[in-house]
This record gives structure tokens, sequence and C-alpha cells, in this order.
């Protein structure tokens, strides 16, 4: 196994990594403030940093060979000793940023999914107005406006 090569594959793929984290910093600040169009603006930048993930995933396999289905911590064992110590950092910092971008995820949902039920219990009753111009509270469970959205 070329040892330089993979150092400085994962020199990259920690790169492309630290950006994505970033870029996932940027989204959640975007879903607290409620900025919906910038957030869904950012999904073709999502989609650009996922094809990278994944064009950089095909480079991973095909520069690891045979060894690819080696996990990071067995390669990094089974390194000649000079290169364990910045094999070792640098697969610290890759599982650290993944955890982080999964938990950043993780919270995005959980936000989401508190979001639309807050609005689904909003939604759920309508005002209207009976025959006479009286107001009156109206479920949304039997409306076609709500269940064909």
């Amino acid at each position: 196994m070329d040892y330089n090569a993979l150092i400085a594959f994962f020199d990259e793929y920690n790169a492309h990594f630290r950006s994505f984290l970033k870029f996932e910093y940027s989204k959640m600040d975007m879903l607290n403030k409620g900025n919906i169009e910038e957030l869904s603006a950012s999904l073709s930048t999502e989609q650009a940093f996922i094809m990278k993930s994944n064009s950089l995933e095909k480079q991973r396999l095909a520069l690891l060979g045979d060894n690819s289905s080696k996990t990071f911590e067995q390669i990094v064992s089974e390194a000649p000793e000079e290169y364990k110590s910045r094999l070792d950092e640098q697969r610290t910092s890759l599982s650290e940023m993944v955890y982080k971008i999964k938990e950043i995820n993780d919270t995005a949902n959980i936000i989401v999914s508190e979001r639309l039920k807050k609005i689904r219990s909003t939604v759920g009753e309508l005002d209207t107005y009976n025959d006479r111009g009286a107001v009156k509270k109206e479920s949304t469970a039997g409306s076609t406006i709500l269940t064909n959205a």
C-alpha cells in the first residue's frame, strides 16, 4: 500500500468534510433563523457536497484496492510506524467531523419535525363563518385543501 498517497488522499478527504461541516453549520443557522428561501437555495450546494463525497469514496476504494474492506482503524494499526501517527490524526479528525455532521442533521430533523407538528396543530382548526356571519371553528381533518397538500 502506498501510504504517502493514502495520507495525501485523506488530507483531501478531510478538507472536503471540513467544508461540508462548515456548510452544515450554516444550514443549521438558516433553519434556526427560519430562512426557508436561503435554505431552499442551498440545496444545490448540498447536492454538490454529496456528489463530491461519493466521488471521493470511489477514489478511496480504488486507492485501497484489496484493502478496501478494512476500517480506517485497521489500516492505521497495520501501517508502518512512520505513518501511524499521521494516519491516526486523520482518522480521528474524520471521525469527529462525520459524527458532528450526523449530530447536526439529527438535530435539524428534530427541529423540522417539531415545527411541522406545531404547524399541523395550529392549522388543525380554521375560523370559518356560518350563514349568519358568526365565526365558528372547523376542523381541517376533512379539508380537501390540506388533504391534497
